[in-house]
Formats: C-alpha cells, sequence, structure tokens
C-alpha cells in the first residue's frame, strides 16, 4: 500500500498538467494547469501549493515515447523535468507514456442543449481555459494508466 498520493504531470511547451490520486486511492484526478514559463524550481513550489503539506510518493511524469519506445529530445526533456520536479519534492519519478494522451480533448465538444460556436469564434479566454483544462485531464488520464498498470502488477502472484 503506497504511504503518499501519487501526482500526474502532463507536460506541455506552456502549461503544466496535474492530477492527484489520494493515498489509498485508484482514482486519478485532475486539480490544476500550471504555467511552464516559470523556472523548474517555481513549478516545484507551484506543485506543493496545490498538495499542501500531503505527501507526494511517486511522480508519474508523461513522455512522449517513439512508436519503438524509445525517447526522442522531448521525452528526454519531460522525463528530466520530472526527475527534478520528483527530487525537489521527495519523490520517486516515474515515466508512463503519454503519447496522444491530450488527443481526445483537443476535438471540439458541444453541451446538451447549446449550440456549437462556428469554429475559430470561441474568444481567446475560453481557447486558453480549455488548453489549461485539457493538460490537467490529460495528466489525469496518464496517472489512471499508471495507477490500473500498478494494480495490475501488485495482483499478479
Amino acid at each position: 500500500m503506497r504511504r503518499g498520493s501519487v501526482l500526474g504531470i502532463d507536460p506541455g511547451e506552456r502549461w503544466v498538467g496535474v492530477a492527484r490520486a489520494h493515498r489509498g486511492s485508484s482514482l486519478a484526478l485532475p486539480i490544476g494547469t500550471l504555467d511552464r514559463s516559470r523556472s523548474d524550481l517555481s513549478i516545484a513550489e507551484a506543485l506543493r501549493e496545490l498538495v499542501g503539506a500531503e505527501r507526494i510518493e511517486h511522480l508519474v511524469i508523461g513522455v512522449p515515447l517513439r512508436p519503438d519506445g524509445r525517447e526522442d529530445k522531448q521525452a528526454v526533456m519531460f522525463r528530466e523535468l520530472g526527475e527534478s520536479l520528483a527530487e525537489s519534492l521527495g519523490a520517486v519519478c516515474v515515466t508512463q507514456n503519454e503519447r496522444f494522451s491530450s488527443a481526445l480533448f483537443d476535438a471540439p465538444t458541444t453541451r446538451l442543449g447549446h449550440k456549437a460556436r462556428a469554429p475559430g469564434r470561441k474568444s481567446v479566454q475560453r481557447q486558453r481555459r480549455e488548453r489549461e483544462r485539457s493538460h490537467a485531464t490529460a495528466a489525469a488520464k496518464i496517472l489512471q494508466r499508471w495507477l490500473d498498470d500498478h494494480a495490475l502488477a501488485s495482483d499478479r502472484p
């Protein structure tokens, strides 16, 4: 059984999506999005603010692996970011293939009973909020995959 929470991180070019699974939980929930233009240390401080005094045991960082499973330059950069953040938080860094984790959230969606706006007619603020939210949702998807894989591995004899 885990002694602390697990954070999932979806690093993007501008935003870092964050999700969390509380100690003993097998459910990943999106909790926020951080501005990547900060230094790694500031991102670590912002992560600490998001989780408060809660102990973080693992930091699951999404890395976009190539189809053959190897890392490209971007994957190396994201893994190194995860390692730096994990060290700062006193956690163990774990990588999870995140290729296509944001793709499902990039498609336009509508709410039941609401007319969709014509493409290109969203306000700049709304587009920004949607991009930010999509990173947090992608972080939850990355973390949920890791939690599911980890639960399956611990159930094996």
